[in-house]
């Protein structure tokens, strides 16, 4: 591995995923995992949407090998909660997963 792809692993493991810093520990599909969850309420852009229908969208960070990888339209369970999975994606180790908990 080069130089630099080493030292990004290592910032990985010892900031981006270091529960001192920005990780907290949660349950995903059963397994407890450090990792980092970005919630965000956003308005629904489809054909079948109604204006005021919103989505609470949740992004997983993840270190890769840490869960199963999912894929898109999966049942994903986030602290007791369900979601479908929207979009996965690997970046430099860590899983970046995007999925949908539900419309109001």
């Amino acid at each position: 591995m080069s130089w630099f792809k080493d030292l990004v692993q290592s910032d990985v493991e010892d900031v981006f995923l270091n529960s001192e810093e920005f990780a907290e520990e949660h349950v995903i599909n059963g397994d407890k995992v450090r990792c980092i969850l970005d919630k965000v309420i956003n308005e629904a852009h489809s054909e079948d949407s109604y204006v005021g229908v919103f989505v609470n969208q949740l992004k997983i960070y993840v270190r890769t090998g840490d869960i199963l990888t999912p894929e898109e339209g999966d049942l994903i369970q986030v602290d007791g909660s369900n979601h479908i999975v929207q979009s996965v994606n690997e970046e430099m180790g860590v899983l970046v997963i995007v999925a949908d908990a539900n419309k109001q």
